[in-house]
């Protein structure tokens, strides 16, 4: 028993001891002389041999804090070292990252926790492969001869007089348009008045046009034709085209070439007269006339002529007379250029 009356706190490293534990040996805990307090004098009496007990019992209690703190700073210390060993362990390594740290460790002071191994990842050592420079092109200069002048020489054109003349002759029984029309060919009337048939692909020979026409089926002659279009062919037609009246016309057109060409022109007159007038520019103006007061009468117009090259002939055949009434008239079979 101490002073006071008060049971013994006996300590141990980490804090007092649980209710019911065995206490720490109390010889150990206050062995060493004791020095009385030092009291201010006063009577002697028995409360002063009690405040003399009381103070060596005081020291020895005080003597147990010291030890306890001694003890718990001790522990502290090694804790702290374990830990300020690990961070610096953690900061030499060359793999960690920079910014992190252990966490604090809350467990038996004793026992030094093991630090988690971080392997970071090695740089390859290989250097990396080096970056293709573009290579810059170069134009590559051209030389391009200079164009060599022609050694042939050019021979000036010559100049093309331009010649015209017309025929009339008598109409074969049967004409044969695909033979005769190397260049081209034209035929009128196959079908209705409207109907023009014509060398597959050609074009050379043009109708402009004229009065109104009718179509009629009793020619004299006839008219026979392969390769045309669009009808492909045709055998001994009689049939042709016609228009009433004084003045009216039928006009046609065909190219010219400084090489002479012949145009024919199948036509007739019904109780009429007519005239067929040919012109190439540049040229005297050529004509023939047909003339029958009672019935019908036809012709083959031969055409020769020649002009400069994109020249044009022109033809026009006009009525002019009737002696018919009602329908006194000029007609029109057929056309062949060769």
């Amino acid at each position: 028993m101490h002073g006071n009356g008060e049971e013994p706190s006996p300590l141990r490293i980490g804090g007092w001891l649980e209710p019911g534990a065995r206490p720490i040996d109390d010889s150990r805990a206050l062995t060493g002389p004791t020095r009385p307090l030092a009291l201010p004098a006063g009577p002697t009496s028995a409360a002063a041999g009690t405040a003399a007990s009381t103070g060596t019992v005081h020291t020895g209690r005080h003597r147990a804090v010291r030890r306890w703190w001694r003890l718990a700073a001790a522990s502290a210390a090694v804790v702290l070292g374990v830990i300020a060993a690990v961070q610096i362990a953690d900061d030499s390594d060359p793999g960690a990252t920079p910014g992190t740290s252990l966490p604090l460790w809350t467990g038996d002071p004793w026992s030094v926790p093991t630090p988690p191994v971080s392997i970071a990842p090695q740089p390859s050592a290989e250097p990396a492969p080096p970056v293709p420079t573009a290579i810059p092109s170069v134009p590559v200069a051209t030389q391009v001869p200079p164009a060599q002048p022609s050694r042939t020489p050019t021979t000036p054109a010559k100049p093309v007089t331009p010649t015209v003349s017309v025929t009339a002759a008598p109409v074969p029984a049967v004409v044969d348009l695909s033979s005769e029309g190397v260049q081209d060919w034209v035929h009128w009337g196959l079908t209705d008045a409207t109907s023009v048939n014509r060398r597959r692909g050609a074009s050379a020979i043009k109708d402009l046009g004229g009065t109104p026409r009718g179509r009629y089926d009793n020619n004299p002659q006839l008219y026979t034709w392969t390769g045309g279009s669009p009808a492909n062919t045709a055998t001994r037609t009689p049939t042709g085209v016609y228009t009433c009246g004084q003045g009216a016309t039928f006009t046609l057109r065909a190219p010219a070439s400084p090489t002479t060409r012949t145009l024919r022109v199948y036509a007739g007159v019904w109780m009429a007269a007519g005239r067929l007038t040919v012109t190439v520019p540049g040229a005297a103006t050529a004509t023939q006339t047909l003339e029958n007061r009672n019935a019908i009468s036809t012709a083959r117009f031969d055409i020769h002529y020649r002009a400069a090259a994109g020249t044009e002939l022109t033809v026009t055949w006009t009525a002019t007379a009737v002696y018919h009434p009602t329908c006194g008239n000029i007609d029109l079979q057929a056309a062949t250029l060769s």
